[in-house]
């Protein structure tokens, strides 16, 4: 249970810091930074989670980053 809590807990985090990073940091990059995954906060969340998910669970990293780009989709329609 407690290793479902933390990837749980990583997931809204990832999640989270994607829809942030893409809602507050983006707009104030220059012209040429602002493209498709730095824009998106769903794409976003979901390069961060094949990034950090990588090193763990190598391709099944799949899995949980499909799940923070529905948990980004969520939060954004919040």
């Amino acid at each position: 249970m407690n290793g479902t809590m933390n990837i749980a807990i990583e997931i809204l985090g990832i999640s989270s810091l994607g829809f942030i990073f893409s809602s507050v940091v983006t707009p104030n990059l220059p012209k040429l930074l602002k493209r498709k995954p730095l824009t998106c906060e769903s794409c976003l969340s979901w390069w961060l989670g094949i990034a950090y998910f990588y090193s763990q669970y190598n391709l099944a990293a799949i899995i949980p980053a499909a799940i923070c780009y529905v948990v980004a989709s969520l939060i954004w329609k919040l």
